[in-house]
């Protein structure tokens, strides 16, 4: 029906549309009956209900004249067809919208008609309330101020409200532009609004709450928005995003469709991927499908990037159409097991592996940091001991890939205790002896080299007891901290204790640590300033080899030959841990850095390295710095590099090269490159290399010592893996423990691998639990000998190779990364082309090569040429020449 417009047209029109509402239709039309404003009018339309609804409707409207009730015949099936018939039989200046399930503020109207009469846009918004939460509707991003006056074009954020409800149109700006609901589909809003978004000069924000949306959860008829079990329900929402993805295209607005996918895939596909769980798999074939074809329309992949982590990789894994990967990454965050371990490391960030995805687009699964779970129970506290049961996952992850220890952790001082004993899952701790303070439990997880912490939290836990013991010294008792972190706490019990105790605290803060700092200095300011003043010894003579992390390399050589020569010289080395360093002779071992050193560094005539040490005691004149150096240049050196051509790295490099007195290479190509990358220009020394006289001696006492500290019989076959530093990529070892574990399930049952990782890394192989037929060699001290008892070397661009060439024996050049080194590092000669040996790109390939061993012998004429170029001088004598020109 229409109504009678010879009447005087009221303001406003409220249009209200009823489908079996019959438990809520009389609230919402009270809710109108009892609006502040008065010039109104409201056309409830009925849309064919089969339960009271319609009674309802007319007892309501028949003593109420501002009321008119439309009963259609048949069902629409939707919200469109009433709405467009209440906006037919309406005759208001303005129009708003109501839900026969929800209802209307007080003061609604009032507050919307004089927002759009002050402001003239073509059409206001107020705040919607939701009722099973009472939050405002997106309150944060568009209703937390007013904003009059404003294009969707400068405020896009506008399109997350895509509700047409608690909105007031003009009547001549919806008829201007036709704008009407879409038949025939559900989420008519999206399409009405965000035209309606697009189409308006200009739209105004009230922040006053004008709509209550009702939100019943459970109920026994779902309202269409969730009824999102139903596969027709989702292709409807994706229809009506299509239809509004092609209004912006022809409306010439196609740049904003990043803000409206932004929001359909943060709001509208985040609810289906929520109850993905509840799908039947008919319908997760459809939604994958249907899912996958609407992602590749209009949507840009890099539009992931803007999203939360776990959306991100969520919506790239049904862009790609991996419905496994995307089923276990709703698994993985749910902490569910995965069918398959996911969880990969590519040497810069965790991410979430999928077979469809290339290396190149591994940033849209980046993984921030990896799921962790654990669990602690049946604590215990007694006397001196403290006792948990706990167990730790590292989700998607094979369990032989990393391991997992407790700790508590000094919250002041840092200091770790560790557990006295293991057994199973029983961690037990010692704190007889351990300083007074706050203590965190703290759960270690150690993948791959990579080690992960984490505090435990009180609401991880099940139950942490209040346990408290004590002596006749202190008291020990369990705490939660103001955080939610547990852990145990030592307090001192007697008064002289309690002020010990608290001085000492006041000394662990910042201020004091500071005070105490500068006192240290001007006193080891005055020591040096009295050390420098001293004689130089003639007949000292300091060695150090790679920065005092071991005894090896040509200055270990160096020594043992001056030893045999008989010299009256003082022999003093330095080391990182003088304590664990096991040295033959009578030479004097100190701590490098330290004052002790800096005495010796200043007081001895002759330096012994192979790296650096110029800038820890000044040189004086009279001293002799021999600068052994520790390789032959394949990657670029020095001044080649890209990195210190200039600036402070080449001011270092000429404050060390400035030092030196003689410089030890090993062949006239060496020497070549050395005197142009390092700006040398005093003596060259082309001598060979001291460290290789032991690979023409090949002393059998050497090997055997090798074979007896890993337990290697002589029938067994050894590959040495030694791969090289990347120091552009800190986590490059990781890599390598991935690829040991593949190579350790192909070699024969006769096959031992010695991991030798470079001297900057070697710490982190001591973390990682290896397979039975890897020997983590890489905190050895003298790599040298490891080559005497090596049948096959695996390196890439390490100069281990031109070393162990010297053996004669076959080289596997594994160089999976030549175009990202050669960019980074750069080289000095083509090394596919002149290797010792193969070159391999893969794991797979370095595998293969391995199975067929007798296949090396076609690569002996290259092997021999590299040896003639690179380790001719070789002869077992490089120690006596370098003593003989030196030590005079």
């Amino acid at each position: 029906m229409h109504l009678d417009n010879s009447r005087k047209s009221p303001e406003l029109t409220v249009v209200v549309i009823a489908y079996n509402n019959e438990l809520y239709i009389e609230e919402a039309l009270e809710s109108l009956d009892e609006q502040t404003f008065e010039d109104m009018e409201v056309v409830v339309v009925n849309d064919a209900s089969t339960d009271r609804t319609g009674e309802i409707i007319d007892r309501f409207v028949s003593t109420r004249p501002k009321f008119r009730a439309i009963h259609l015949p048949n069902n629409s099936g939707g919200c469109s067809v009433p709405r467009n018939t209440g906006i037919a039989n309406s005759t208001g200046k303005y129009i708003m919208f109501l839900d026969g399930d929800d209802w209307y503020a007080k003061d609604a109207c009032e507050l919307m008609v004089n927002a759009i009469k002050r402001t003239g846009s073509d059409f206001v918004s107020g705040q919607v309330v939701r009722t099973n939460t009472y939050e405002i509707w997106y309150h944060k991003n568009i209703y937390s101020m007013e904003r009059t006056n404003i294009n969707i074009r400068e405020f896009p954020e506008l399109i997350f409200d895509s509700l047409s409800v608690n909105k007031i149109y003009k009547r001549s700006f919806l008829e201007k532009h036709h704008l009407r609901f879409p038949e025939g589909i559900h989420y008519e809003d999206i399409v009405f609004t965000g035209k309606a978004y697009f189409l308006a000069n200009s739209i105004s924000i009230i922040p006053k709450p004008i709509y209550y949306w009702r939100v019943v959860e459970n109920a026994a008829v779902k309202s269409i928005t969730n009824q999102r079990l139903e596969i027709r329900n989702l292709k409807y929402r994706l229809k009506a995003h299509q239809l509004l993805d092609q209004f912006l295209v022809n409306n010439g607005d196609a740049i904003y469709l990043m803000y409206k996918n932004n929001k359909f895939l943060r709001h509208d596909l985040k609810l289906y991927v929520n109850d993905y769980y509840k799908f039947d798999e008919d319908y997760k074939q459809h939604f994958h499908q249907y899912v996958h074809e609407y992602l590749h329309e209009r949507i840009n992949k890099y539009e992931f990037i803007k999203l939360a982590e776990d959306s991100r990789i969520m919506y790239y894994l049904l862009y790609i159409g991996d419905r496994e990967a995307f089923e276990d990454y709703l698994s993985y965050i749910h902490g569910e097991p995965t069918k398959e371990n996911r969880l990969r490391f590519n040497g810069d960030y965790y991410y979430f592996w999928s077979s469809k995805s290339s290396e190149s687009e591994q940033k849209f699964l980046k993984i921030r940091e990896p799921k962790i779970t654990y669990s602690v129970r049946d604590i215990v506290l007694e006397g001196d001991t403290f006792r948990i049961k706990a167990t730790a996952n590292m989700h998607s992850v094979p369990s032989e890939e990393y391991s997992y220890c407790w700790g508590l952790k000094h919250n002041q001082t840092g200091t770790v205790i560790y557990p006295k004993s293991r057994n199973n899952d029983v961690f037990v701790f010692d704190l007889a002896n351990i300083e007074l303070g706050n203590y965190s439990l703290i759960l270690f997880v150690n993948h791959m080299g990579i080690l992960h912490e984490q505090k435990v939290r009180a609401s991880e836990i099940d139950s942490f007891p209040n346990l408290t013991t004590e002596d006749h010294k202190r008291k020990i008792l369990t705490y939660i901290s103001p955080k939610n972190f547990v852990g145990v706490k030592l307090e001192p019990i007697r008064n002289l204790d309690k002020i010990t105790w608290m001085i000492r605290r006041r000394m662990l803060t910042t201020r004091s640590k500071q005070e105490r700092g500068f006192l240290s200095r001007k006193m080891g300011e005055l020591a040096r300033a009295a050390i420098k003043k001293l004689p130089i010894r003639s007949n000292w003579v300091l060695f150090e080899s790679h920065m005092g992390k071991q005894y090896s390399d040509s200055p270990k050589y160096i020594y043992e030959e001056l030893l045999k020569t008989g010299r009256r010289l003082k022999f003093i080395w330095s080391f990182e841990n003088p304590d664990i360093a096991e040295i033959p002779g009578p030479a004097i071992k100190v701590k490098r850095g330290s004052l002790k050193h800096y005495y010796y560094m200043t007081r001895a005539k002759y330096w012994v390295d192979n790296q650096g040490m110029a800038h820890l005691a000044p040189k004086r004149k009279g001293q002799i710095y021999l600068q052994t150096w520790h390789g032959t240049p394949l990657k670029k050196m020095g001044i080649d590099q890209n990195n210190i051509s200039h600036g402070q790295a080449l001011s270092r490099l000429k404050s060390q090269v400035s030092a030196w007195d003689y410089f030890i290479t090993p062949n006239r190509y060496s020497t070549e490159i050395f005197r142009r990358a390092f700006l040398y220009k005093k003596d060259i020394l082309e001598t060979g290399y001291p460290r290789n006289d032991i690979l023409v001696k090949k002393p059998v006492e050497a090997c055997e010592k090798v074979r007896k500290h890993f337990g290697i019989s002589s029938e067994q076959r050894v590959v040495l893996f030694a791969p090289t530093f990347r120091d552009w990529n800190k986590h490059s070892y990781y890599k390598t423990f991935k690829d040991i574990q593949l190579l350790s399930q192909q070699v024969d049952d006769n096959t031992v691998i010695l991991l030798r990782l470079h001297y900057l890394l070697a710490a982190r192989a001591s973390q990682i639990e290896l397979p039975k037929n890897v020997i983590n060699a890489s905190l050895y001290p003298d790599i040298q000998e490891l080559y005497l008892i090596t049948d096959i070397l695996i390196t890439d661009y390490s100069s281990v190779m031109f070393d162990f060439a010297v053996l004669k024996r076959p080289i596997i050049l594994y160089c999976y990364d030549l175009e990202e080194y050669l960019y980074h590092r750069g080289t000095y000669f083509d090394i596919v082309k002149y290797a010792p040996g193969p070159v391999c790109r893969t794991i797979e390939e370095v595998i293969h090569t391995l199975e067929k061993q007798g296949d090396l012998t076609e690569y002996n004429s290259a092997l021999n040429r590299f040896v003639q170029k690179f380790g001719s001088l070789e002869d077992g004598n490089a120690s006596k020449r370098v003593i003989e020109k030196v030590f005079k």
